[in-house]
């Protein structure tokens, strides 16, 4: 028997019996051909109805004129059938957007769960990339025009350039805006990391 903790299944339950008909037998369904694709699985409650094995596997949840799907390893899992319709963008998940009156293929989910734990299995983890943010045209051009700043700048974590960009970028107005750059630019010449004034 596929493992399910008396909680986890006490929510899952509860949730299903929340939803309208045709999202409740849908999800019913699809809560079915997971636990029966592969029984080491283990059905849980997080911010929704979500299986593990060996990592993150699947969820779903109902919206108001859809039912997801979601493949938490799915980037590097194949998509050898194209189900992967929904939030294909996203840095590691994939979803299957079902619609109602969708029929399940339950042999192609049933590979397609099947998949993702073996994904798992090789050692899949959702290890985030630095995000490097576009610095913009004004203030790139202000660090190029000052070595000891724009050296500086450069050298900073994502983090922190995050900061002073966003310190520029959210000025209202062109003339808070050149002050900001201006500000950005002492604190860089200074060696100064946002907030440092405010540090001890």
């Amino acid at each position: 028997m596929p493992s399910a903790s008396k909680p986890a299944t006490s929510n899952v339950l509860d949730y299903l019996d929340s939803l309208p008909e045709w999202s409740r037998m849908l999800c019913s369904e699809l809560r079915r051909i997971i636990l029966a694709a592969d029984p080491s699985l283990t059905e849980e409650w997080k911010w929704g109805p979500h299986y593990s094995g060996n990592g993150m596997v699947c969820g779903w949840g109902a919206f108001q004129k859809h039912v997801k799907l979601t493949f938490f390893n799915g980037s590097a899992m194949p998509d050898s059938a194209g189900l992967f319709n929904h939030c294909t963008d996203n840095e590691f998940s994939r979803s299957i957007k079902f619609n109602p009156g969708d029929a399940l293929d339950e042999a192609l989910l049933t590979a397609y769960v099947r998949a993702s734990v073996a994904v798992n299995k090789t050692g899949f983890r959702r290890v985030v990339a630095p995000r490097e943010d576009a610095v913009p045209d004004d203030l790139l051009a202000a660090l190029r025009n000052n070595k000891a700043a724009g050296a500086f700048f450069d050298a900073l974590t994502p983090g922190y350039k995050r900061e002073y960009i966003e310190l520029v970028t959210s000025a209202k107005q062109e003339k808070t805006r050149l002050a900001r750059i201006e500000k950005v630019l002492a604190a860089c010449a200074a060696g100064r990391k946002p907030n440092d004034q405010y540090k001890k």
